[in-house]
């Protein structure tokens, strides 16, 4: 039995899968962890060179390949879950990379045999690493409702997924499942360190397109509220939690991708950001006072400036407020950038 798989879905990634698998290899070889890791190449019906070089690697490193019709990322990721034989599982996507203390940390952590480990890591634009770029997984450790939704930052125990899989066919999966597995999770471990390299900039990315899938948040993070009803109003945790996810990733995340959607249609904008506003509203009534977002207030204060609550609170309220606001926001980020 291995202590861990890893599952790389894959689908035309061939300017970047052999980076990414010589990471791993790397990263075992440091760690002399080979017998415990189980590498899992899902090919996801690509096209281009990425079936050779993954084949390549798969008989010269005993890894598990594995061929289906395209699918998506969710997909693929599903369909390495049902071959993984690990007690363990993380998911790596095939134009990243993974530190050289990758393994090596992972394996330490799995002693202690938590349900879910999180870790920090660095952006990077192709080939040159952003080293004061470390970005935490965890917005504050003491609250797990506040990990980002990524799924190639975190390892979890195989059971976990049980029940709870990717959405397929949406570009936000990992928001999708993210916080179902919380609902399962009861002991975690918070790693500081930086060992995953997610890889910024791709042209063909679906986040960095103009895209109306962007609006697939809405659905994903809706889908999560009805898992937990009716008895979110019975869990404070996850009621706070989803709250601030609904606020942090709608008004900020999501936000800045329908600016660039809607262009100069402000007035598109403000009717998207109205909905917004109104179904938060509607959600949690009591959104304003959400302990997470008092608790990682640096990060709002940091895009919102002081008084952030008020102008989140502005954001799709009237045309006027909504305009004037999004001007401030604009210049004032890129004024931090």
């Amino acid at each position: 039995m291995f202590s861990l798989s890893v599952i790389l879905p894959i689908y035309n990634v061939e300017a970047y899968l052999a980076d990414c698998l010589d990471s791993i290899i790397k990263s075992i070889e440091k760690a002399n962890c080979k017998k415990r890791i189980e590498v899992i190449l899902v090919n996801d019906g690509s096209t281009d060179q990425s079936i050779t070089i993954a084949k390549l690697y798969s008989s010269k490193y005993n890894f598990v390949y594995l061929e289906k019709k395209n699918g998506g990322l969710s997909d693929a990721r599903n369909h390495g879950l049902q071959f993984a034989n690990g007690d363990f599982v993380g998911f790596i996507d095939s134009d990243d990379k993974v530190s050289e203390d990758y393994f090596s940390s992972i394996l330490k952590a799995i002693e202690d045999n938590p349900d879910l480990i999180i870790f920090n890591w660095y952006d990077f634009f192709n080939d040159a690493p952003m080293a004061d770029k470390i970005v935490r997984g965890m917005d504050d450790e003491n609250f797990l409702w506040t990990i980002q939704p990524s799924a190639w930052n975190k390892i979890y125990k195989k059971r976990l997924f049980n029940e709870i899989k990717f959405p397929k066919g949406k570009i936000y999966e990992d928001v999708g499942t993210m916080y179902k597995i919380l609902s399962k999770v009861n002991e975690f471990i918070f790693l500081e360190q930086p060992l995953y390299m997610y890889r910024k900039g791709r042209q063909n990315s679906l986040l960095n397109t103009i895209n109306p899938k962007i609006n697939h948040i809405y659905d994903v993070l809706e889908d999560t509220y009805k898992f937990y009803f009716p008895e979110i109003n019975k869990n404070q945790l996850a009621q706070e939690g989803l709250c601030y996810q609904y606020v942090k990733l709608l008004m900020w995340s999501n936000m800045y991708r329908q600016i660039k959607y809607y262009k100069l249609n402000i007035w598109g904008f403000y009717k998207k950001m109205n909905e917004t506003r109104t179904l938060i509203n509607n959600r949690f009534p009591n959104w304003k006072n959400n302990k997470l977002i008092d608790v990682n207030s640096f990060f709002f204060k940091e895009r919102f400036g002081s008084n952030y609550i008020e102008k989140i609170d502005r954001i799709g309220k009237n045309f006027p407020s909504t305009v004037l606001l999004l001007f401030i926001i604009i210049f004032k980020n890129i004024k931090r950038k």
